[in-house]
């Protein structure tokens, strides 16, 4: 059979196609799409993939990354609100940056879990406040992995409610994660790595940890 031959025999059952198109079944027309149209369907499945990998790493290189928060054995659904109401308390609008707030690292008291992903994070520099319980801050703590609590807040005038010690604060009872049940644990120690990026910021979110700030609450349901 000729190329001619070929093209008419293609043509006439596209035309056959269109004309039985509007009496097929949703099954019939979705295999009629399958079978001559599905190395087009792969195509711009995958270009719709390339284009929201694009989209997420520009957002990724454009956002800056104002603080980024570490909780032990947190609420992760209440993450986003918790970085949500500090952001109200510093006075942060969503033009100014992100507050990042990690709940997912479970508290397995310093098992291979929660130590193998902690150590990820902080060598990367990618935690600059982590809230932990007691036995995690007394780990790091002891190898000098905390910057000087005292200092920390005097330089950058912020104020606290809770225990210092050399490297860390023990907050109050009252806080807004024990207020929100926010930590799987009732002691609670706030630290901040020597490799924070944002120490000032660091800084203001141990002020609001002991503020009593309020409960934390979704924007999308106050209107803000």
């Amino acid at each position: 059979m000729g190329g001619e031959d070929i093209r008419d025999e293609v043509i006439k059952e596209e035309n056959i196609i269109k004309e039985t198109w509007g009496t097929m079944t949703l099954g019939k027309k979705l295999e009629y799409l399958w079978m001559y149209y599905k190395s087009w369907l792969f195509a711009a499945v995958i270009f719709i993939g390339l284009i929201c990998v694009g989209v997420t790493m520009y957002k990724g290189i454009h956002t800056k990354v104002l603080l980024n928060v570490v909780v032990i054995g947190g609420d992760s659904q209440k993450a986003q609100l918790l970085g949500d109401s500090f952001a109200r308390f510093a006075g942060i609008g969503e033009k100014d940056g992100e507050v990042r707030v990690r709940a997912n690292i479970p508290d397995d008291k310093g098992g291979a879990t929660s130590k193998t992903a902690l150590t990820t994070l902080m060598g990367a520099d990618a935690v600059d406040v982590l809230v932990c319980s007691e036995s995690v801050f007394e780990e790091y703590a002891d190898q000098d992995g905390f910057l000087d609590m005292k200092t920390l807040l005097e330089e950058n005038g912020a104020g606290y409610a809770g225990t210092l010690s050399a490297y860390g604060l023990l907050l109050e009872r009252g806080n807004i994660l024990e207020q929100e049940a926010m930590t799987s644990y009732d002691i609670i120690y706030a630290a901040v790595p020597v490799n924070s990026q944002n120490p000032e910021m660091a800084a203001k979110f141990i002020e609001f940890l002991g503020s009593n700030a309020g409960c934390l609450e979704d924007s999308s349901e106050t209107g803000n």
